[in-house]
């Protein structure tokens, strides 16, 4: 790293250079606001040079410069100001309170427009913005700052990417992710540095988004990359972030001698009373020396050896007994370093502008085993080759490298329920000295999987871009770009032979992606009189390689050989290829009338080689108007309002994410035929399948008052998505299990807001907030027809006490998306009579702790039957039987309401920036803690501490205090099921307010550093993540959707951030 900022800065210095000349004179003059008051710390610079000075306390300043030059005058909170020297010797200037400008452009498809002619629905986050926070990805940053678009982090892994939903979405089954382009390049962010991010603009209706046509549906994110400026001298910028990283939120434990007080209790009165005293059980008082479990009985004679505590035996008092109190929590988890270094270098001549610049961040990881970091490097290139023709390259490079856990399923959530009173290490016999496992192969601990396992991804991306843009006649241009994108990444494992695997697995794997595109349009503006227009047309060409390998072995002979020759017995050879073709036109019109009233026509044709001929060509046109109300006659009088504009949009966008060959249909090829290998169809081919088409209508509304102090945008959307790529059950006689169809319909429908304010804006002091809310809800409209009510798919089919049928969950027209079923409980048995009348539960072992042993009913069975301080589910059928049958819902995981709130202060030249975000209106099934409640693996686990409000009848507890029902051990395997099915024990509310950033920074600019070549040092100390305020236990409220306690199942905690920044401007 300090050899790439030695040759950076020494390319600067090559670079830089100082105009001299012999007409130098001194510029003095005094710096003032509107209302006439001094102003200090304004920059005051030549402009094309690095000379500037910097105005005193009274406001005055004295610069050199001749005749010829340009002074510009800049402060934060002030519209910056340009003078031309001529003969002046004294410049005074008033600098204007800056206010939000109507004028600025967003980037739009294949163009821009400035805000005011805008008829479509776009957000912007500018860089300054992003880099608020202290994140690895821009995506992170984003979260709450763009209306309308829902950002979350269900997986948390080092280097993992959020997910992104633009209103919602817009497929049931398929992708939702929106189309990313990054200077024109379609591709991910996880590989971009934040620190070259000059802007995002959202894409969130059809009409804006339209132009992409066939993978517009989910809205469209484009990335800005900062270029250069002409006649701007070298400027060099170095930026160093060091952060502090640890957990925001864990489950937390009982310590073991609490666990050991209540466990052995339970365990006499449970099933198996000999788990107490046998070895090799995590509460047993009879374990071995040998054994992984620490608790054992303290032998006559015996000193209590160190790293042990004792206690007296809650069972059997007078005996002393013997334990460790670990916490798997301190061990898997660490606190760890993040770095983020960036170096670069920008300026300008008259025809060339010029950036370059290389970035590195490392995420140390705070779980043990795991870690990021990436290497990054641009350079954008724009070139006046002639007064028509101008040439715009870039190129970008990232290196990536991640150490992950596999299944954090296996290794969090399973691994973590090792219980505290188990040693973290073995003491004795063939592993001594090594990690103690957790229960079995698929629930390790983090340490021990850390300790056997390497999981290593390393990926690299290179895009480049160059574009030709040639000035045929004014107003008319003619453009061409090619792009080519490649991204290679490898994973690689291997496991060393442990207490539960000796045959040393290994793999390898090799993805190769590869899109190039070539574009080429021509775009005519002109102005007659009050009239302006602009025409764009052109084609596009697209190419998608995909290559998957993978290949695996087992059985190496040493754990110092983790390659695949290694291993004899090969378990895996597999290798993918494949291919798409899109082909598109494109087109663009505008029109506006004394930029009051406003028109746009785009229209995208997109042919896809993923469909069969007759099928593959989609056509996507959308529309929006604008009325600016405020440049009414009629309006003028309202003098508090300085800009209105209406604005409406319609149009219709596409989604083509299905397989490369599902229209024709796959082949198995690993079926064999009287011992001959065979090709055998596996899928049905549909060559009617299609594009999904989203139609989307937007009306909206900017509003500018207070001289533009207050910005209010506000939206209301309603998206249709028509052809729905679903999947169609079919019958046993057609040989196939199913066929992708395009029966479907789906709805999304809500409104988003953005409002900016300056709050106060002063000589000393100013105050801006921007507030951003959006509500989304949907509702599926059809689905195949599959007989079943509302054509249901999945779900539930209950035969109710009078015979009639209800079917419910699952997919379903009518019914919204997200939503989640499970037992509904009525409430917790507190008397025998309430048990002897209990309803028969399926589920249930019938075992009664008072009488320690499995009630016999009139069946002559204990299955089905309750005891004292168990749950008494309600009946839905009203069959008098608890089973699959009474499902009741529970909840929707997907919030109704997002948002975020954003406060910037500034006092001379320090600054705080506060920004939250929230969701609500969702719930979430707390699978992570339902598990631990359960007691699995033979009641050697750990216990959450949420275990201490379950029910105790012998404690005379009431049972209106409790929140659970009593607690005994292995609930799943051994006793009554209170808390292995999915119910409304463990739903809660999903709400959440994360204070996401607080920023503190000071600017530091004076004549010692400008005599130093320095233009400013800034200093910044901040916080990510610093807090969620939430009813949700031990994970993450950002769950996303999934409720299914699976591998898919992230529990990987949030990370907080605390760091130091240092930024240094040349």
């Amino acid at each position: 790293m300090k050899r790439i900022i030695h040759y950076l800065l020494f390319a600067g210095a090559l670079l830089f250079s100082v105009s001299v000349s012999a007409q130098t004179q001194e510029i003095t003059g005094k710096v003032t606001d509107v209302s006439g008051q001094p102003l200090q710390g304004v920059t005051v610079f030549l402009k094309g040079t690095s000379t500037y000075t910097v105005s005193n306390n009274d406001g005055t300043y004295s610069i050199t410069a001749n005749p010829s030059q340009i002074i510009t005058f800049t402060a934060i909170g002030f519209v910056s100001s340009e003078v031309a020297v001529a003969n002046q010797k004294v410049i005074n200037i008033t600098l204007e309170e800056e206010v939000f400008n109507v004028e600025e452009l967003l980037v739009i498809g294949y163009g821009s427009q400035t805000k005011r002619t805008v008829t479509s629905s776009i957000a912007k986050v500018s860089g300054d913005e992003i880099r608020n926070s202290t994140v690895t990805s821009a995506t992170d940053a984003l979260k709450g700052r763009v209306a309308g678009a829902r950002i979350f982090s269900s997986n948390n892994t080092p280097g993992a990417e959020p997910t992104i939903l633009i209103r919602g979405g817009s497929s049931i089954s398929g992708n939702n992710d929106p189309l990313i382009l990054v200077d024109g390049i379609e591709r991910d962010l996880s590989g971009i540095n934040p620190n070259d991010i000059e802007s995002m603009e959202v894409l969130k209706d059809a009409a804006s988004s339209a132009i992409y046509g066939s993978r517009a549906s989910n809205g469209v994110l484009l990335v800005t990359t900062k270029k250069g400026n002409n006649n701007s001298a070298p400027r060099i910028t170095f930026e160093a972030d060091v952060a502090v990283e640890s957990t925001e939120r864990n489950m937390e434990y009982l310590g073991s001698e609490e666990a050991i007080t209540l466990m052995r209790k339970r365990l006499i009165q449970g099933p198996h009373p000999n788990y107490a005293y046998a070895n090799n059980y995590a509460y047993s008082s009879g374990n071995l020396t040998s054994s992984k479990y620490s608790l054992r009985t303290l032998m006559p004679g015996e000193s209590i050896p160190a790293g042990y505590l004792s206690m007296d035996d809650p069972i059997n008092p007078g005996t002393t007994l013997i334990f460790q109190d670990n916490s798997w929590i301190n061990e898997s988890f660490r606190t760890a370093i993040w770095q983020n270094y960036y170096v670069g270098i920008d300026g300008g001549t008259e025809t060339i502008k010029y950036l370059a610049s290389v970035g590195y961040t490392d995420d140390g990881g705070v779980a043990v085993g795991t870690n990021f970091d990436r290497l990054s490097a641009r350079a954008n290139l724009d070139v006046k080759i002639s007064k028509k023709l101008t040439f715009k390259g870039g190129f970008d490079f990232n290196k990536m490298n991640t150490n992950y856990y596999a299944s954090q399923y296996e290794v969090i959530t399973r691994g973590l329920m090792t219980p505290t009173t188990q040693k973290l290490y073995y003491d004795e016999g063939q592993y001594a000295g090594t990690p103690t496992p957790g229960y079995n192969a698929s629930s390790p601990t983090p340490v021990f999987y850390a300790y056997y396992n390497d999981n290593a991804q390393k990926e690299s991306k290179v895009g480049v871009n160059g574009i030709l843009e040639y000035n045929i006649v004014e107003g008319l241009k003619a453009v061409a770009q090619v792009s080519l994108f490649n991204q290679y990444q490898t994973g690689d494992t291997f496991m060393r032979a442990n207490i539960f695997n000796g045959t040393r697995p290994s793999s390898s794997t090799l993805i190769n992606n590869e899109r190039q595109k070539v574009e080429v349009y021509a775009s005519y503006n002109k102005s007659v009189k009050e009239h302006s227009f602009s025409v764009l047309a052109g084609y596009s060409y697209q190419r998608y390689d995909y290559k998957y390998l993978r290949a695996a072995a087992s059985d190496a002979a040493s754990d110092k050989i983790p390659t695949l020759n290694a291993g004899p017995t090969k378990t895996d050879a597999t290798t993918i290829k494949n291919a798409e073709v899109m082909i598109g036109y494109f087109g663009r019109f505008t029109y506006d009338y004394k930029k009051k009233y406003l028109l746009m026509l785009t229209f995208r044709e997109d042919g896809s080689s993923k469909f069969v001929q007759g099928q593959q060509w989609g056509f996507f046109p959308g529309a929006s108007a604008g009325w600016v109300i405020s440049e009414e006659d009629f309006f003028k009088s309202l003098k508090a309002v300085n800009n209105l504009k209406i604005r409406a949009s319609y149009g219709q966008t596409g989604n083509n994410y299905v397989g490369y060959y599902d229209a024709l249909g796959r082949y198995a090829i690993s079926t064999m035929y009287q011992g001959e290998a065979s090709i055998v169809p596996s899928t049905m081919p549909n060559k009617g399948l299609t594009w999904e088409s989203s139609t989307q209508l937007d009306l909206g509304f900017d509003l500018g008052m207070f001289n533009n102090r207050v910005q209010v945008t506000a939206d209301y959307f309603n998206k249709v998505t028509d052809n729905l790529i679903t999947s169609k059950v079919l019958p046993n006689t057609s040989g196939f299990s199913s066929i992708l169809t395009n029966l479907g319909k789906v709805r999304f429908y809500g409104f988003d807001l953005e409002i900016n304010t300056r709050n106060v804006v002063t000589n000393d002091f100013s105050w801006s907030s921007k507030l951003v809310m959006s509500h989304v809800k949907n509702i599926v409209l059809e689905l195949p027809d599959n007989g079943r009510d509302r054509n249901r798919i999945g779900g539930y089919s209950v035969t109710m006490a009078d015979g009639s049928k209800l079917e419910f969950g699952g997919t379903a027209e009518g019914e919204p998306l997200g939503r989640f079923y499970g037992y509904m409980t009525d409430y917790i048995i507190a008397t025998q009579e309430q048990a002897d009348n209990a309803l028969y539960d399926s589920q249930s072992r019938g075992w009664d702790w008072t009488k320690k042993n499995y009630v016999t009913g009139k069946s002559g069975t204990s299955i089905g039957k309750k005891a004292i301080g168990d749950y008494e589910w309600k009946d839905l059928n009203g069959d008098g039987i608890i089973n699959g049958s009474d499902m009741y819902l529970l909840g929707n995981t997907i919030p109704t309401f997002t948002g975020g709130f954003g406060n910037t202060l500034t006092y001379k030249n320090f600054s705080l920036y506060i920004f939250m975000d929230w969701a609500v209106g969702h719930s979430i099934s707390n699978n992570l803690l339902q598990r631990q409640m359960c007691n699995f693996f033979a009641n050697n686990t750990s216990l959450p501490t949420e275990i201490r409000k379950a029910w105790d009848p012998e404690s005379g507890q009431d049972v209106s205090e409790a929140t659970y029902a009593r607690f005994g051990g292995n609930d799943s395997d051994d006793l009554n099921k209170n808390f292995r099915p999915a119910s409304n024990v463990f739903t809660t509310r999903g709400d959440y307010l994360c204070l996401r950033d607080v920023t503190l920074s000071y600017i530091l600019s004076n004549s010692a550093l400008k005599k130093a070549m320095i233009e400013n040092i800034t200093f910044t100390l901040s916080g990510n993540n610093l807090h969620y305020f939430t009813s949700v236990i031990g994970m993450s409220p950002e769950t996303g959707t999934s409720n299914a306690y699976s591998t898919g199942f992230y529990t990987y905690p949030p990370i907080r951030r605390i760091s130091f920044g240092l930024k240094v401007t040349f």
